[in-house]
């Protein structure tokens, strides 16, 4: 197959309003490549491929230097590109799993199910800042720069730090305790660590307070069959406790 088929292909099995970024083009076309010819080059004949697409309308709209969308070619008007998905590739994650960016502020909160309103402006820590910021008029982002260069290995990590430096606590201590844990448990993440990287690039405040989520978080037991100890449960034996505590008096 040669490599006009090759991305023409790779294009159609893409969703509409997907962004295409030229990386995830030349990955695809890697198991097929020519291994005589220089990746540069092959580059640069995909660039012309995807020029010419445009040009002869072929449902393929450039969205800035190396991004494309496919637009659905019997819509009246033009469907646009997924703003929502492209900020995530860009600044978060791509397509193969490599991680440089995390979510943050109350937006994460807001994903925690700590705060029930939607936050105006999404705020994402990344390492891809030197980007640019990418035009939506569907959402109010803005970058900040991470406390350390974000991986695979310590993005949840950075996103509970996070939370803990800048006081973002919404609801009462046994929920935010709560949710805190189960996000630890659920991506198998590890106390030491937590306090390591807290160590490593956050302030002796932040220190402390991690030191004291971990002492008083509340560990939950996820057992096989899924039953999880939740707020209400929690709360109810506390009140069972009370209930028997003071019977025991009565006696």
């Amino acid at each position: 197959m040669n490599l006009t088929k090759l991305v023409q292909l790779y294009i159609v099995n893409q969703n509409i309003g997907s962004p295409i970024f030229i990386s995830d083009i030349m990955h695809y076309i890697e198991q097929y490549a020519d291994n005589d010819k220089e990746h540069k080059q092959v580059r640069k004949n995909v660039n012309v491929i995807l020029m010419r697409m445009v040009k002869d309308d072929k449902g393929l709209k450039r969205f800035g230097t190396g991004v494309y969308y496919r637009d659905g070619i019997e819509q009246t008007e033009e469907s646009g590109i997924d703003c929502v998905e492209l900020i995530e590739r860009t600044y978060v994650e791509d397509k193969t799993g490599n991680i440089y960016g995390y979510l943050t502020g109350e937006a994460y909160l807001h994903k925690l199910g700590l705060i029930e309103n939607i936050p105006n402006e999404i705020v994402i820590a990344t390492n891809e800042k030197r980007n640019g910021n990418v035009e939506s008029a569907d959402m109010n982002f803005k970058l900040i720069n991470p406390p350390t260069t974000v991986t695979n290995e310590n993005c949840c990590y950075l996103q509970i730090l996070d939370l803990i430096k800048n006081d973002l606590i919404k609801g009462d201590n046994i929920q935010y305790n709560y949710r805190l844990t189960h996000h630890m448990n659920e991506y198998h993440l590890e106390a030491d660590k937590l306090v390591a990287f807290a160590v490593d690039f956050y302030s002796q405040k932040v220190i402390l307070k991690v030191a004291e989520f971990i002492n008083n978080k509340v560990y939950l037991e996820e057992q096989k069959d899924g039953i999880l100890i939740t707020i209400e449960s929690t709360r109810q034996n506390k009140t069972d406790e009370v209930i028997i505590d003071k019977m025991g008096e009565d006696d």
